[in-house]
């Protein structure tokens, strides 16, 4: 179901599955391990270790509200090209077959593909995604009331994945929790990101907050230095229109781009997450692949930034 809401998630995925698998099969380049002396097990933070084979995962179906380390260590195979972990609120009542069935719906109904009314309503508490081999984390708030935790198995010759949903039932109140020191904030507006004014180079802790009306995600990719936010909205239009053979735009090819270096879920207005990263100097562009009601991707109306790393 998700994986309607992040079809533009890899800019490299939009060209062909041939290039998704040769992408997923390596590790995410700039995101650190999630092994104990990783940054974010240095907070301290109650950690969720979920493992998985592609087939079967054992995240908990029974949590304190609070705020978690979730590490998902991935065990799958070269089978298994890659897996997504999402985290998500759906309205009261609703079933993870009943909301499936509605973005099923939406996506055969296109190109283009306009989320339903449902996207709006659910809230998304963000995730990650890891290749087959790897482990990684991330940090966020479960607050409490019933979540769905979804892997989404994805085979190495194919964007059609496999569901693996869970019913997680959060109970009791939230504690109060101290953000990070020392750390980078993020922040998520509708068509709009708010950076530093200077980023360093080497591990570091990323606190993204979304404080738009809409979900939002983050699509980190590196640049040609001199790269502007017309130019990377082009380029991103051209393998849009034209998938099979993008189209240099303004001087920025696709080889120009190299695959994302890090990436996020959605996330929903209030929601805050934790990931850590290792940046080498050079010049980066985020983008948000979330789509409107429209079923036009936030990148498109201009939520795009460059930022470099020194």
């Amino acid at each position: 179901m998700h994986r309607c809401l992040s079809v533009f998630v890899l800019l490299a995925f939009l060209v062909s599955s041939t290039v998704l698998t040769a992408v997923a099969q390596e590790a995410t380049p700039g995101v650190s391990p999630a092994g104990g002396d990783s940054l974010l097990a240095g907070l301290g933070y109650p950690e969720i270790r979920v493992t998985t084979d592609g087939t079967t995962h054992d995240f908990p179906t029974a949590l304190e509200a609070g705020r978690y380390h979730v590490v998902l260590e991935n065990q799958g195979d070269r089978d298994v090209a890659y897996l997504e972990l999402l985290i998500e609120q759906l309205p009261e009542g609703m079933t993870f077959e009943e909301a499936k069935a509605a973005f099923d719906e939406a996506e055969a109904a296109g190109p283009p593909f306009a989320p339903p009314d449902l996207q709006f309503e659910m809230v998304y508490a963000g995730g990650l995604v890891t290749a087959a081999g790897e482990t990684k984390g991330f940090v966020l708030d479960l607050t409490p009331g019933e979540w769905t935790v979804i892997l989404t198995a994805y085979g190495p010759y194919t964007e059609a994945g496999t569901d693996m949903p869970v019913t997680v039932t959060v109970t009791g109140e939230m504690p109060e929790t101290e953000d990070p020191t020392g750390h980078v904030e993020i922040g998520l507006l509708d068509m709009d990101f708010v950076v530093p004014d200077r980023f360093e180079a080497g591990p570091q802790v990323w606190q993204v907050t979304n404080t738009g009306l809409q979900p939002h995600n983050i699509v980190l990719n590196r640049v040609p230095a001199g790269t502007t936010e017309d130019q990377m909205i082009e380029f991103v239009n051209s393998l849009i229109t034209e998938p099979a053979t993008p189209v240099s735009r303004d001087g920025l090819a696709y080889e120009d781009v190299d695959e994302a270096v890090f990436f996020t879920q959605p996330l929903s207005r209030e929601q805050v997450n934790l990931y850590e990263l290792d940046l080498e100097p050079g010049t980066y562009a985020l983008d948000c692949s979330i789509r409107d009601p429209s079923g036009t991707a936030h990148v498109m109306l201009g939520m795009v930034e460059i930022v470099t790393v020194e």
